[in-house]
């Protein structure tokens, strides 16, 4: 079983070393930039890979520039690296946001700013609102990623507990010629979504943040200091975050330039490369875990059958963002729990194998990417007396994959663009 995992896993790691930004990125960003000069600001774990890129076509350009990062290997002498905390905002994370906000305050007038966002800026890129602790917001953090809400109902409430979130940042920055770059890491390629939109006016309000907290019944569970702020911005005693078409940023040009569709896109070319016969997802998914696995494995069981005009071998691709109703203690990621629901669900199909990977190298609070599963994982378990369903009860995926020997661990990948899982049908 090991062989033949190890062998699908070498694909992904040929994929993922050739995805690049599109070719015509810096082309289009050339006729952007209308000053001598050029600011580098940014937060979110592709950030610094995204920033190289632009250092490499543009050095003599840049005079200052400061980006938070999970990732702190860059290469020049005019732009600091802070290193911010992930999955949850800690003072690391303040005291580097801090610094990105004053060094925005100082950038001339009518200069050039260039502004990176990806996946993973919620948590780095942080100041609380004055009267609450960055505990309680760190608690708040887990709480939201814990109760099944969606990433976007997860970042209207995150907007309304920052002073830089939901297009509070582009305010500094509006005496300047701002681009934001985005990299995008959520269902929809939203920007009022990606990284909480520290540049991008917020259409939800207060009442919205109110609503997915008593929704999701985590409403009495955050501290008594965040339930007070979001009753003042409720009754209007605190501003909400900037509207579109009322505080809009006069000079500001919006771009996505890396997109979850063309990476899966990418994948399947790379995989038809290898001999397989490929399918795409047409869009992302984004719903709870279970159901992403029912509509995965559903469609390799037809694929098996021949319920499928796909002939073997095949190679499935989908992406998104799933959302797990964490009940447990235990360890684990979405991707790792979707690898152990899906080989509990495709147990004694034959030849089916499946990666579930996060493309960013980081799978929940764990050191795992993700996992790797075939129809016999589940099987091998039950002979070393290890119980599939109990790990899974617990949400301990990491512990069932760690005695399975089924984590993948990549490391930073410095991409950030979802979730991906690989179906093999052999």
């Amino acid at each position: 079983m090991k062989e033949e995992l190890n062998k699908h896993h070498q694909l992904f790691e040929k994929v993922i070393e050739q995805v690049q930004l599109s070719s015509d990125y810096h082309d289009d960003l050339s006729k952007l930039i209308k000053t001598s000069r050029i600011w580098l600001l940014g937060a979110g774990k592709a950030s610094v890979a995204i920033a190289q890129s632009l250092i490499s076509a543009k050095k003599e350009k840049i005079a200052d520039g400061i980006i938070i990062s999970i990732n702190t290997d860059l290469t020049h002498n005019e732009v600091q690296i802070f290193k911010g905390a992930h999955p949850y905002p800690d003072e690391n994370s303040v005291s580097a946001s801090y610094e990105l906000l004053n060094l925005a305050k100082k950038i001339p007038a009518g200069e050039t700013v260039i502004f990176y966002l990806s996946g993973g800026a919620s948590s780095m890129l942080c100041i609380p609102p004055t009267g609450i602790e960055i505990d309680e917001l760190a608690e708040a953090y887990k709480l939201l990623l814990n109760c099944g809400a969606s990433i976007r109902e997860i970042n209207i409430v995150r907007k309304h507990l920052c002073m830089l979130k939901g297009g509070q940042l582009a305010q500094a920055l509006h005496h300047t010629n701002l681009i934001t770059l985005i990299e995008s890491d959520v269902p929809g390629d939203d920007p009022e979504t990606i990284g909480s939109a520290p540049t991008i006016c917020d259409s939800s309000t207060f009442e919205n943040a109110y609503q997915v907290l008593k929704q999701y019944q985590i409403w009495k569970s955050v501290s008594y200091s965040i339930q007070s702020h979001i009753m003042k911005g409720m009754m209007g005693d605190i501003p909400d975050t900037p509207k579109p078409g009322i505080n809009d940023h006069p000079n500001h040009t919006v771009r996505v330039i890396s997109k979850a569709s063309s990476f899966a896109n990418t994948v399947a070319e790379k995989l038809k490369g290898e001999g397989f016969n490929t399918w795409v997802a047409e869009s992302a998914y984004n719903v709870d875990v279970r159901k992403v696995s029912k509509m995965i494995c559903s469609k390799a069981i037809s694929v098996l059958s021949k319920s499928e005009p796909i002939e073997k071998p095949a190679a499935l691709v989908f992406y998104g963002e799933s959302t797990v109703n964490v009940k447990g203690g235990g360890k684990g990621g979405r991707n790792q729990e979707l690898a152990l629901i899906s080989a509990i669900s495709i147990e004694g199909q034959h030849s089916i194998s499946m990666l579930s990977i996060g493309t960013d190298g980081i799978d929940g609070p764990t050191d795992a990417a993700g996992a790797i599963i075939d129809s016999k994982t589940t099987l091998m378990a039950r002979k070393k007396r290890i119980s599939p369903e109990e790990y899974l009860q617990n949400n301990n995926s990491y512990h069932f994959h760690e005695q399975m020997d089924t984590l993948i661990k990549t490391g930073s990948t410095g991409k950030n663009l979802m979730d991906l899982q690989v179906v093999i049908i052999e």
